[in-house]
């Protein structure tokens, strides 16, 4: 019997009623990387990644007396390519023994996620440029008017015409703005210091709309230079922080995190591989993605928000992905939602370039 357990591809793991580890089958050491001896008589809950999830899951099995299942389970902090787990859990016996496997979901969930990621990007692109072309006609029929109605008014209402025609300018220049998103290399991409977006989004945050937050910055400095656009970086992670902010409301505590990250790799625009390895997480303490928005978050005008236009993610989206890197989104295990951001670095395009 253990022969066939040793052969499966997941963990296995037999809990007690006290929710110890006692026993562990399969893969488990492999995929948590640690010790079948520092496994056993563990505490559950100390589970690399998923213990939290998985105290839950077995804690339910137990009380119900039935199997339970748990599906994507967000692995905090990821372990390797490991990004998602499944977990079931199975009791065991009358004495309150659970048998729980963990099976991994690798990079191949990172994938699909991106794959939403890019087709949210090309549709807030289309749209940028559908609305730019419509959008000037008029603009162009207003200015005209506006300038002969000018010439036709005393000075006091010269001065209305005048006002229309700088405003008209002034739309007419985001509308430029519009266009020039549309074009995927617009801004030139080239070595940013992440960390100096970050202290910049930062300072924004607690001199504005995050100025009774909390916000928990954890980087680590030793990152090398990122592969992007320095100003649109800081809308992206502007995007992301006051998105964060908005969902946990008053009490929000923030969490930023910069890591290096092995084993991300990528397939680019002309087919080259890519690795990300600089991985920027922005966690927060609100109530997490909505169910029926998860998978849609990044497309043109989806907003959990009243009143959202549902453009801020669809720009993220963009951006990122401008910059070959990607953008995705969970909800923690233990409450509040979980965006990731995955860059490549500076001296690998260039070297790729040469």
């Amino acid at each position: 019997m253990q022969d066939i357990l040793h052969s499966l591809s997941q963990a296995i793991f037999l809990i007690n009623s006290s929710n110890q580890i006692v026993s562990v089958y399969a893969q488990a050491e492999t995929i948590f990387e640690r010790s079948r001896e520092s496994l056993c008589n563990s505490p559950i809950a100390h589970l690399r990644g998923v213990g939290y999830a998985a105290d839950g899951l077995v804690t339910r099995a137990r009380e119900e007396n039935t199997p339970l299942n748990s599906y994507d389970v967000s692995v905090m902090p990821p372990i390797g390519d490991i990004e998602l787990m499944d977990m079931h859990a199975h009791p065991h016996g009358d004495g309150g023994d659970i048998l729980l496997s963990v099976q991994p979901r690798r990079i191949t969930a990172f994938l699909e996620k991106r794959a939403e990621m890019e087709a949210a990007a090309r549709s807030v692109s289309g749209l940028a440029s559908m609305l730019a072309h419509e959008i000037k006609n008029p603009l162009s029929g207003i200015r005209g008017a506006a300038q002969l109605m000018g010439r036709a008014q005393d000075g006091k209402h010269a001065r209305l015409t005048e006002l229309i025609v700088k405003e008209v300018d002034r739309i007419k220049g985001l509308v430029d703005e519009l266009e020039t998103f549309s074009a995927p290399h617009a801004h030139t991409n080239e070595a940013v210091n992440i960390h100096e977006v970050l202290d910049h989004v930062l300072d924004v945050a607690v001199a504005g709309f995050g100025a009774k937050c909390s916000f928990r910055p954890r980087f680590d400095p030793s990152l090398p230079p990122v592969y992007g656009n320095f100003d649109r970086l800081i809308q992206v992670f502007l995007n992301l922080v006051k998105n964060a902010v908005e969902a946990a409301g008053p009490e929000a505590d923030i969490t930023i995190t910069t890591s290096y990250r092995h084993g991300i790799w990528l397939t680019g625009r002309n087919g080259e591989r890519i690795r990300l390895p600089i991985e920027v997480n922005v966690l927060d303490n609100g109530p997490g993605i909505p169910h029926h928005l998860r998978g849609h978050l990044f497309d043109p005008f989806v907003s959990g928000k009243e009143g959202g236009t549902g453009l801020g993610l669809a720009l993220v989206a963009r951006y990122v992905s401008d910059m070959e890197g990607t953008v995705t989104c969970d909800n923690n295990p233990n409450g509040g939602a979980h965006f990731k951001v995955q860059l490549a670095l500076e001296e690998d395009m260039n070297r790729g370039a040469n």
